[in-house]
């Protein structure tokens, strides 16, 4: 391509040529001719590359506006820099005519922590091009903006003269990078608190990195563990070939695996489940890889157990008998425990002593011995429990003070170790003792005595399964405070009531009651008193009432009676007689005896009815009824003569 510095001489080449064409005119007019005409095709042609130079320089100079580039050039000997036109006003939003400044000028728009490094890149400019020079530099806005210089340097005599630099702004991949290292660090600090082990491996897999987590599972120092494979940091044969296997899968096909281990650690067995991620390099090959340790222990021992505990409940449900059931329980405790024997024993009626429940597994001789144990503080690993109502751990029977008293009669059965965890009731009762025997001496890990309080709740589940079913009838049936029927168990009696009627014919009357002002008793004195004043009308419906009547609170002050057998005036007499006892009876209270009165509706039931409800429905508009009326009065039936209607 021809310099642009040459074209106008072209063009002045092309215009003389005619000129030095003349004289050949004179002897050979055609070679004149052609000369003429060549003379012209130069000149048009050097014309086409001035133009199309200059077409050049403007689609460069658009290019480098639109990918907000910029030039500048920094006359080192004159301490000056030039920029092209618009570049400062473009970049950093400086005016137009701004184009040159001096060193001093520009080193004020530089941010202070990188005017050293700019005076450097001056100092010892570099042979070759070189980017990655990034400098703060004030916007005329105020802001900070990140420029990136690309440096070419000029020489002159040997020595740079002159540095040109393509620049740009890289502001916003500067605050991606710092959003990238942010991220990065809180990821870092996820990893260094996880409570999972983490780790990086090479594909030898040799550890790369490891969070601190792994401390607590491995006495190895964490910076022993860079280097080292699992097989060198100290896992067993079996858990390292597992490691390794699935690590090869990982590499031949890059997916990730997902296993369970079991590593062991001063006795105790530990369950992991051990997920592989591949991690991949910037050219998509397979790099590391990524090892997410997490301890499954106590959930896979839970998985375990939880069939177990499934039949033993089964066996509660089933009603299967006690002594079948505890037995069960125990051998669900040996064979999560294989070197232990167990037993339950069982508070007595006195709670002075416990007996033998189960453990069959125990010498017959020594189930014998221990069928009746006094509860003492030191009294053996069991009573001794029973009295203090805790866990007592005997690590080794033979040297231990709290067998001191029986130990010539527990040697024979070679019984080294026995810990005791005391059974206790929903409501916290002592209900027995669960106790581990071993025939060496040793101390239970934390597994085994979180396996032992767990398996305490089962055994108190199947000791108070009967009380429970009747507290549970009696919370369903009855009402706390009043201990009358509730709402519901009432409903369900009166409607058999009811049935029973109708199957055999005879009179059936329903009271509905209801307490007067009751809710200014008890903002006056308080729920505490409200709540005498309830009970106290419960006990006079009961001394009331036939022993055959239905008596229950549906709920507030609001109370209800069924009375079979029992024809109108009759009930009226039994609702007058209860109306009048209760205006008559004083209820003690802080502030002195109170009084308190009750209004009463009576029904009867008539011919066609085929609900209780409809007879209660009737009963509790007499009720509001005498509500209107003035309250502390029965309506219903017409009342007895000479009775008293408040």
């Amino acid at each position: 391509m021809i310099h642009r510095s040459f074209l106008p001489a072209l063009a002045m080449l092309g215009g003389l040529l005619p000129l030095w064409a003349q004289p050949a005119q004179a002897g050979n007019g055609h070679v004149a001719s052609l000369a003429a005409q060549a003379g012209w095709l130069l000149a048009l042609a050097a014309a086409a590359l001035w133009l199309q130079s200059r077409r050049q320089h403007r689609q460069a100079r658009a290019t480098v506006q639109d990918a907000c580039l910029g030039l500048l050039e920094f006359d080192l000997p004159r301490r000056h820099m030039r920029g092209s036109v618009h570049t400062l006003q473009r970049l950093l939003g400086m005016p137009a005519h701004t184009r040159d400044m001096d060193f001093p000028r520009w080193l004020l728009l530089l941010h202070p922590e990188d005017r050293p490094r700019f005076a450097q890149v001056l100092e010892l400019p570099p042979h070759m091009p070189e980017a990655g020079h990034e400098f703060r530099v004030r916007h005329y806005s105020g802001h900070w903006e990140w420029l990136e210089l690309t440096l070419q340097p000029a020489w002159r005599a040997g020595k740079v003269h002159r540095l040109t630099a393509i620049c740009r702004i890289v502001t916003a991949r500067k605050h991606d990078e710092a959003a990238m290292l942010r991220r990065e660090q809180q990821f870092r600090t996820l990893v260094e608190n996880s409570e999972d082990i983490i780790a990086r491996y090479d594909l030898e897999l040799h550890c790369l990195f490891i969070n601190r987590s792994v401390s607590r599972f491995s006495d190895l120092p964490l910076e022993d563990h860079l280097g080292k494979t699992p097989r060198e940091k100290g896992w067993t044969d079996e858990a390292s070939t597992r490691f390794e296997q699935e690590c090869r899968q990982l590499i031949n096909n890059w997916e990730a695996r997902s296993f369970e281990l079991e590593l062991f650690r001063d006795r105790q067995r530990h369950t992991f489940e051990i997920r592989l991620f591949p991690e991949f390099d910037s050219a998509g090959m397979l790099k590391s890889i990524l090892s997410v340790d997490r301890e499954v222990t106590a959930s896979r021992q839970g998985e375990r157990l939880l069939a177990e505990e499934n039949a033993v409940l089964e066996m509660i449900a089933g009603n299967r008998p006690l002594a079948q059931t505890l037995e069960q329980i125990c051998q669900m405790l040996e064979s999560q425990q294989p070197e232990s024997m167990c037993s339950i024993m069982l508070l007595d009626g006195d709670a002075q002593s416990l007996r033998f429940g189960a453990g069959l597994n125990l010498p017959p001789a020594y189930r014998k011995l221990v069928e009746q144990v006094a509860i003492g503080p030191s009294n053996g690993s069991c009573g001794t429990s029973a009295h203090w109502k805790r866990t007592i751990v005997v690590d080794d029977i033979l040297n231990s003070p709290l067998w001191a008293h029986a130990l010539d009669k527990v040697r024979p059965f070679d019984l080294r170790a026995c810990w005791s965890v005391p059974i206790f009731s929903s409501d916290r009762r002592l209900l027995g003792t669960l106790a581990s025997y071993y025939r060496e001496p040793r101390s239970p890990t934390a597994e085994e005595l979180a396996l032992a309080h767990r398996s305490t709740h089962i055994v108190a589940i199947a000791l108070q399964r009967h009380v429970h079913e009747k507290q549970l009838y009696h919370l369903a049936t009855q009402d706390s405070l009043t201990e009358l029927h509730n709402r519901r168990q009432f409903i369900e009696l009166a409607g058999r009531e009811f049935e029973r009627g109708r199957r055999h014919p005879g009179p059936l009357a329903v009271m509905m009651m209801d307490l007067d002002h009751f809710k200014e008793i008890n903002d006056r004195h308080g729920h505490a008193v409200g709540d005498a004043v309830i009970r106290h009308f419960a006990g006079l419906c009961r001394e009331t009432l036939r022993a055959s009547d239905l008596c229950g609170r549906l709920g507030g002050e609001e109370f209800a009676a069924v009375l079979p057998d029992t024809r109108p005036e009759d009930a009226m007499m039994v609702a007058e007689r209860l109306r009048a006892a209760v205006a008559a009876a004083e209820v003690p209270a802080e502030n002195g005896p109170l009084s308190y009165t009750v209004s009463i509706g009576v029904a009867e039931r008539q011919p066609g009815e085929n609900d209780i409800d409809e007879v209660l429905s009737r009963a509790d508009k007499l009720l509001y009824q005498a509500k209107r009326d003035g309250r502390n009065r029965v309506v219903g039936a017409k009342p007895p003569a000479g009775s008293v209607s408040g």
